[in-house]
């Protein structure tokens, strides 16, 4: 071994053994149990969920997922806590998306982190495809059967069944259709 290896080898050793070390270790742990473990004991859910380890859930208790409902990859789902998101059954949503009932203010009397916080409810139908990196802002309610299209950001209610829809702000650009009725 030479001399740089020996020092490198010396060095960690150093930080294993440090304070620091067991700080580090303490914080990822609780980091770890909050941001993986603590919301499975309070989300309301229905039997067949598949949430994927790397999404991200805020206020759980306020979070209601229907049967066989699907919260892919680094979806974000944050619920206030004092607004509620509702999510319907047979829900598939893609990678990335975003769902949050609650958003920051922009009065300039405020710095940002200390903005007054605007709370709604969001409601998501049965049988809905949300795409990847989709976001829906906080007092939205999708009706049943909608498709959102990859990226889009749904910011207004979406009251017609099975309609697809997508765009920045999202509309409605077609309607899902019988696979009998295309012929």
């Amino acid at each position: 071994m030479n001399e740089k290896e020996h020092s490198r080898g010396k060095e960690i050793v150093r930080n294993v053994f440090s304070l620091a070390f067991f700080k580090s270790l303490a914080y990822s742990l609780a980091y770890y149990v909050y941001e993986h473990v603590e919301w499975r004991r309070k989300i309301h859910s229905q039997s067949n969920i598949r949430v994927h380890p790397t999404a991200s859930i805020r206020y759980a208790q306020n979070i209601y997922i229907g049967e066989n409902s699907h919260i892919n990859m680094n979806c974000c789902v944050w619920a206030g806590e004092n607004s509620r998101i509702i999510l319907g059954d047979n829900l598939l949503m893609g990678p990335g998306v975003s769902i949050q009932s609650t958003n920051h203010g922009t009065d300039r009397s405020h710095v940002m982190m200390e903005q007054p916080e605007a709370e709604k409810d969001i409601v998501i139908g049965n049988d809905c495809w949300l795409c990847s990196n989709v976001t829906i802002v906080s007092g939205v309610h999708i009706a049943d059967g909608c498709v959102i299209a990859a990226g889009a950001v749904v910011t207004k209610d979406i009251t017609e069944p099975y309609s697809v829809v997508g765009g920045v702000p999202a509309k409605i650009i077609s309607k899902r259709t019988d696979k009998t009725e295309t012929k």
